[in-house]
């Protein structure tokens, strides 16, 4: 569980330093941050605790411990999100409905989705490791889509963030499959490891340069941002030179500090007044 308190808490920091760039200047601009954090962090942990609910069999056949909690905490968490979401889309929205429903079907719809992903789509892994990838970079990209008028260099700008964290997350997904093929196998559960076989590593093998690929394209070529692509480059030449000794424990571990990293980065991109 503190692996996904770690992630809940890069959630909530990613989303307050898109919001706080996003809403700056505006006269409720506060509790507009407040209102998109909490209701994004809600969701999120609603999902966890989802997951963990259906997941219990197979987490204790993986030696993993998890907190179960009843359905209906978990259902609280998700109301609690999209009311939260809807107040969010009526302070913003400026009395025009069709906003207003819009932007609050966009906190809706990853509570949605993260049930079906708990409940179904987790039992495929090849299709429930790309909806999780999905949603990461939909977060992210959450408080521009709520925001009337966001400008096309926002979105320029983030777009290669978004791609590479796709990329990243789908790579660290697969990697915990890995890690789990034993209890997953004899439950039934169909995942990539399973399906791929011994092609599988040399599949992660390509993801892995795909990423560094993406990196020195996107902010070195693209964007121009040297300082970002020369630190995510150096953070994966050190993890591709450390790879083949590391657990996959270890390995989706290494990608979980990637996108910390990357996080990170962007909070950097977006208020650099502060380097």
């Amino acid at each position: 569980m503190r692996s996904r308190l770690i992630n809940i808490f890069f959630i909530g920091l990613s989303i307050g330093s898109e919001a706080i760039y996003i809403h700056k200047g505006n006269a409720n601009f506060l509790l507009l941050c407040v209102l998109i954090i909490f209701a994004t962090l809600c969701i999120a942990l609603g999902g966890y605790l989802d997951n963990n609910h259906y997941d219990q069999v197979i987490d204790r056949a993986n030696g993993k411990k998890g907190i179960i909690t009843s359905k209906k905490i978990t259902f609280t968490l998700y109301s609690s999100g999209v009311a939260l979401g809807t107040i969010y889309s009526l302070l913003q929205s400026h009395g025009i409905w069709i906003k207003i429903l819009t932007h609050s079907f966009c906190f809706l719809l990853p509570a949605i989705v993260l049930h079906l992903y708990a409940s179904t789509l987790s039992r495929y892994k090849g299709i429930g490791n790309i909806v999780i990838a999905g949603l990461c970079c939909f977060s992210l990209a959450l408080p521009g889509l709520t925001m009337l008028g966001t400008r096309k260099e926002y979105w320029i700008a983030l777009s290669p963030f978004l791609v590479i964290l796709f990329v990243s997350t789908y790579i660290r997904e697969i990697a915990k499959d890995a890690e789990d093929v034993k209890g997953d196998i004899a439950h039934g559960r169909i995942t990539l490891p399973f399906l791929l076989g011994n092609y599988f590593t040399s599949f992660f093998t390509i993801l892995n340069y795909l990423v560094l690929a993406l990196v020195v394209l996107g902010f070195g070529l693209y964007y121009n941002y040297t300082w970002i692509a020369i630190t995510l480059t150096s953070y994966l030449i050190v993890y591709n030179v450390l790879r083949k000794s590391l657990s996959w424990r270890k390995t989706q571990l290494a990608w979980k500090g990637f996108i910390a990293l990357g996080v990170l980065l962007r909070i950097l991109f977006l208020h650099n007044d502060i380097i």
